[in-house]
């Protein structure tokens, strides 16, 4: 199973998605954004299935939360975990 992130600027947002979203029967976790993907070194990320994406995208949109990146999550054969953009 994928995962993506969507990066937000704040953990007030993370939170107000999270629990819009936790109301249904999937999971979204708020985590500190990877460094690597941190815009000013302090945001904060939802992270959920991939196949979730348009849900988060319509969700952010209604709430009128910009995101600030997304990513999609791929772990490599040395433990390591990568993060492509998402156009």
């Amino acid at each position: 199973m994928a995962h993506a992130l969507a990066v937000f600027s704040s953990l007030n947002l993370v939170n107000r998605m999270k629990s819009r979203l936790n109301q249904g029967n999937d999971y979204f976790a708020m985590i500190r954004a990877p460094q690597c993907i941190a815009v000013g070194g302090c945001s904060f990320a939802l992270r959920f299935e991939d196949s979730k994406l348009p849900l988060v995208q319509h969700t952010a949109q209604e709430l009128g939360i910009a995101i600030i990146g997304m990513y999609v999550e791929e772990d490599r054969a040395n433990g390591n975990k990568v993060y492509i953009p998402i156009e």
